[in-house]
């Protein structure tokens, strides 16, 4: 900058410090800009409910390529163009990458085009697009494709593996073992969020997803599955899921309260007001401004920051209350400048407390519903989060920011803050 201010002091002497000052911040603001990560276009499939929902039989792999295909048919974008792809899910089969491979391939890409999976438990969905967002800042990839997939049906949580004895012996260690929902309980507890909290929580997660899927909200951001379902007989049959099918239009306060804890007999989490385990897969197309407006391509968001921090395993929930500041920190912005949080619904004790720590409206609060209406296939929730948000904002036809956050288990929090820019 200093070269070209001498440069210009010999072309133009009548150029003042102040039109110099002028020009020079338009100059960096237009090369920042072309240089802006930019969600490009993203869909989901509807949400099952796991082992006796709608894709109870559909294998990841094929979830997965549903919408890696149907995201780029849509966007007319040739798979041949993307520098990378990758792919959050938690429940990995075939040491990782198998799944991701071979949907790749089902999907009609060509084996020119790398893919990988990552694994950052229930952020992995997001984590996948904040890991192409990093390529393409670097130089590395001008677009890439980001995926969440989870078959909770075919594949579950089990066994924790082989770890040291030693972990007995540490207390944090210990803790990142606690089963999530005492986890959820020990949010409760500590900071004092009552049932009757978290049940009015559930209630309206389920009210505003009713809304939201009778009003056809959910069309734009959602791919049909033409899929298989074994019944119990052992026949099959060919189904089009088209819809989520754990919302609950009927559910009531009364109804909610009847339920009993499902992880300590005097507890507070119940099936209820916890997220439900489920099936699906999203994708989100990114890439860097210049290279999407050389395409002539649209642009449905701008990534504007990102953040993931670390908490107390033992109240895991607590992460989106620690890195949604953080984020908004990164980004200049406040609480009160973002108009939707998506925050993932693991838990409403969690949900809550990161609520009412962070003075969030609940008008602003999953607009759509969350995880215990929708359901939390793990390594699908970030990109769907994602996706369900830039619909939403572009719903509302003017310039918006969003914040998609989550809890993840072991102790950590994400939050990761977009704009949309507008019709």
């Amino acid at each position: 900058m200093q070269r070209l201010k001498i440069i210009s002091g010999h072309l133009c002497p009548s150029f003042s410090e102040e039109k110099w000052t002028v020009w020079a911040n338009e100059c960096t603001a237009a090369v920042a800009g072309s240089d802006d990560v930019v969600v490009i276009h993203g869909l989901r499939t509807p949400i099952g409910k796991a082992k006796r929902g709608a894709f109870k039989d559909t294998t990841p792999d094929e979830l997965l390529s549903a919408v890696m295909s149907a995201v780029l048919k849509d966007a007319g974008l040739s798979p041949h163009l993307l520098g990378d792809v990758c792919v959050g899910n938690v429940l990995q089969p075939g040491a990782g990458a198998l799944v991701a491979r071979v949907a790749h391939f089902l999907s009609g890409f060509p084996d020119s085009v790398p893919v990988y999976t990552v694994n950052r438990q229930c952020s992995s969905g997001l984590q996948a697009v904040l890991n192409i967002a990093g390529a393409i800042q670097s130089g590395s990839v001008d677009l890439g494709l980001a995926c969440g997939v989870e078959s909770m049906s075919l594949r579950s949580i089990g066994n924790p593996g082989d770890l040291s004895s030693r972990l007995v012996d540490n207390n944090k260690a210990r803790d990142c073992i606690t089963p999530m929902g005492m986890t959820s309980e020990n949010v409760a507890e500590r900071f004092g969020i009552s049932r009757e909290k978290q049940d009015a929580f559930a209630l309206m997660s389920h009210q505003k997803a009713s809304r939201a899927q009778a009003s056809g909200a959910f069309h734009d951001e959602m791919v049909a599955v033409v899929t298989k379902m074994v019944d119990e007989d052992g026949g099959e049959r060919r189904v089009t899921v088209t819809k989520d099918d754990g919302i609950r239009a009927g559910t009531t306060l009364a109804g909610l309260a009847k339920l009993r804890p499902a992880f300590k007999p005097d507890g507070t989490t119940t099936a209820g007001n916890s997220s439900q385990v489920s099936d699906g897969a999203a994708a989100v197309l990114l890439g860097r401004r210049s290279a999407v407006e050389a395409l002539g391509m649209p642009v449905l968001g701008v990534l504007r920051a990102s953040a993931v921090v670390g908490v107390p395993p033992d109240i895991m929930g607590i992460g989106p209350a620690v890195a949604i500041p953080e984020a908004l920190r990164k980004a200049g912005l406040s609480v009160d400048d973002i108009d939707v949080f998506e925050i993932n619904e693991a838990f409403a004790s969690q949900a809550v407390y990161c609520v009412e720590k962070l003075g969030i409206p609940l008008e602003k609060v999953n607009p759509n519903g969350g995880a215990i209406a929708l359901g939390h296939p793990l390594g699908c929730t970030g990109a769907r989060q994602l996706v369900t948000m830039l619909h939403h904002l572009r719903r509302q036809q003017r310039r918006a920011y969003g914040v998609v956050s989550m809890c993840i288990g072991t102790g950590m929090g994400a939050a990761a803050v977009f704009e949309y820019p507008g019709p």
